[in-house]
């Protein structure tokens, strides 16, 4: 098991930023308003005639009249998710927030969201409610799919929401979330992104990697909604609060790539080395004499019985007691994954998220004080 012990830098991007704000100070002394046009794509993904006009009035600043065109044009798209159970001969009700991914009926949300639930009803923005079905699940991305059969047209355009390029998302991007917060539907908060590339733990000991931290106000019911930057794109879908300004969301990339797997065939399927893994510390780099770039690395604490890493070879540590202290030794030591470098669990598993079981993958390892290359064959992500 891969267990816990990005970026849009460039310059021309921050160039388009600086110009997107010049143009809009030279709207507020005379020139009227901005259009923004969604990108062309797929005719069943994205919407590729739905403008966002900003109207300048001169009353208001350009941040106010940036999130008020943004949730004029995409709050119909966002909807509310009921969810009924029955427990112990007890009704059970609970609720959460969702996105338009497609014109087919597809609506993204969290798997904990929907997860126990019998049946589930989707409300729109204009309090039409929609019964939905329930496509699939994916556990260790905590990606859901629900479809309607149809999405409400009276007073509201509900088209799809944008995935963006989540890779690209850099801290202090400003953002905002829309959602259903403690069941107040249609609740717009903004923010930034405080950072990139956490790891949050979920399902049976794994973790998702490179999650979006944000200071938006989450609460919840936000979860399952968008994360959009202001170009109205997805960036993330909301997953959790963890304390007063610190939200979380799924990466759009991943979001998109679990939930069209799901819409295809039901399901996801990760990628899985079969290991535990621990960073190596100052006591264990004294211990085992490691080099300095050894020491960046993160040990092998644990092999799987019948995983990947165990028919490849991959040697698993031993614990033992430095002053009364527990310390890992002898592990085999992982420093690159087919050339890139890891130095945390994290890498670790972001690198192995964009694999496939099946796919081939190179690691670098440190061991009996030399570096060797290891092919292990990717398998299959186990459900126990």
């Amino acid at each position: 098991m891969e267990k816990i012990g990005s970026s849009r830098g460039n310059s021309k991007k921050r160039l388009i930023y600086i110009a997107f704000v010049f143009l809009l100070i030279g709207l507020l002394i005379g020139i009227g308003s901005l259009y923004v046009f969604s990108e062309p794509g797929d005719s069943d993904r994205y919407v590729t005639n739905k403008n966002i006009t900003i109207n300048i009035n001169g009353t208001n600043s350009y941040q106010e009249e940036i999130y008020q065109a943004l949730y004029n044009n995409l709050s119909d798209s966002v909807v509310s998710i009921r969810v009924s159970s029955i427990s112990n001969g007890e009704a059970i009700l609970s609720q959460g927030s969702g996105f338009i991914y497609d014109n087919n009926g597809h609506i993204i949300t969290n798997q904990h969201v929907v997860d126990g639930g019998d049946s589930f009803r989707v409300i729109f923005s204009n309090g039409i409610q929609k019964k939905a079905s329930l496509v699939g699940t994916d556990i260790y991305s905590d990606i859901a799919v629900l479809k309607v059969d149809s999405y409400p047209t009276e007073g509201i355009d509900p088209t799809p929401l944008k995935l963006a390029n989540s890779s690209k998302v850099e801290p202090g991007e400003m953002v905002i979330a829309i959602g259903n917060p403690f069941g107040l539907s249609g609740t717009i908060t903004h923010g930034i992104i405080s950072a990139t590339g956490r790891t949050l733990p979920t399902e049976g000991d794994f973790s998702i990697p490179n999650v979006i931290q944000t200071d938006c106000a989450v609460n919840p019911g936000n979860s399952g909604g968008p994360l959009l930057d202001l170009s109205g794109d997805v960036v993330g879908v909301v997953r959790a609060k963890q304390g007063d300004n610190i939200g979380f969301a799924i990466p759009s990339n991943k979001a998109e790539k679990v939930a069209s797997s799901i819409i295809e065939k039901g399901e996801y399927d990760h990628a899985w080395l079969g290991i535990r893994m621990l960073p190596v510390t100052m006591e264990s780099a004294e211990e085992m004499n490691l080099s300095d770039e050894a020491k960046k690395g993160i040990m092998v604490i644990e092999v799987i019985e019948d995983s990947p890493a165990e028919e490849a070879g991959l040697k698993e540590g031993e614990k033992i007691s430095v002053d009364e202290k527990p310390v890992w030794i002898n592990g085999d030591i992982i420093t690159e994954v087919n050339g890139h470098e890891i130095t945390s669990t994290g890498d670790l598993i972001s690198e192995l998220s964009k694999e496939s079981p099946g796919d081939e993958v190179t690691l670098k390892i440190y061991r009996n004080q030399e570096f060797i290359d290891v092919t292990v064959e990717l398998e299959k992500r186990p459900n126990d």
